[in-house]
């Protein structure tokens, strides 16, 4: 199934209770930001591209940006815009610049796991090269992504990712050469009966080292650089 597909049918309607709960989330990433020093410097717009439902989009807004949220999931952008309306939203591929291109942000994000929805390495070089374009002199980038480079143990995995007296969240991850094949299974209880529903798409294998690499042949200066625990984070700057 198609990633779009995957999150419009399944995952939009799930999302915010699977990965942990909406306040959880926009607080961890609350603190990231202040952690790192991100607040507005020159041209006080940021681009969030694969903002799903807000998670990151909404604390910068809070911090003082002008907001442009990009992703392909309408019902994660509207809920994004129920909590904060004054966001400006735009439904699309992240692939397709024009869609977002022209706003001259000082920042643009790209977290959670949309770039292991990218369908292969050149795909995620052209968007690097794009959003070297885009910033202005000074601005900065940030990847946060989930390492699936290396291949733990065993070609299969089955995490519980969540789950309260009425619903389960699993995810089983099939390792293959340059992608993981990812099945999200939901067991949901009404009536005393269990159902079953599940959907299938693929994630890219992205290494750091090849993000490193491309980062800083585009022109990017690393700033941090933070592989561990299975996760991806890089803030790089446009030089002036």
């Amino acid at each position: 199934m198609p990633v779009r597909e995957h999150y419009d049918r399944f995952l939009a309607g799930e999302y915010a209770w699977m990965a942990g709960g909406f306040e959880i989330n926009l607080d961890r990433n609350r603190r990231f930001f202040h952690e790192m020093g991100i607040v507005p410097r020159s041209s006080n717009t940021a681009l969030d591209l694969g903002a799903g439902c807000g998670f990151a989009a909404i604390p910068l807004a809070e911090a003082g940006f002008r907001v442009t949220a990009v992703d392909f999931c309408r019902p994660l952008l509207d809920e994004l815009v129920r909590y904060a309306p004054d966001i400006v939203t735009v439904e699309g591929d992240i692939l397709d610049f024009p869609l977002w291109a022209g706003r001259n942000p000082e920042l643009i994000i790209c977290m959670g796991d949309t770039l292991t929805h990218l369908p292969n390495a050149g795909s995620v070089q052209d968007l690097l090269r794009q959003c070297y374009a885009e910033l202005v002199p000074g601005g900065r980038f940030i990847l946060a992504l989930r390492d699936y480079s290396r291949e733990v143990e065993g070609s299969v995995v089955v995490i519980p990712v969540q789950r309260e007296q009425d619903r389960i969240f699993l995810c089983r991850l099939e390792y293959q050469a340059d992608h993981v094949g990812v099945k999200d299974v939901l067991y949901s209880r009404e009536s005393g009966s269990w159902e079953r529903s599940y959907g299938e798409y693929r994630k890219l294998r992205i290494a750091p080292a090849f993000l490193e690499r491309e980062l800083e042949r585009e022109g990017f200066r690393i700033e941090k650089n933070t592989v561990g625990e299975g996760h991806i984070t890089m803030i790089v700057i446009k030089e002036l």
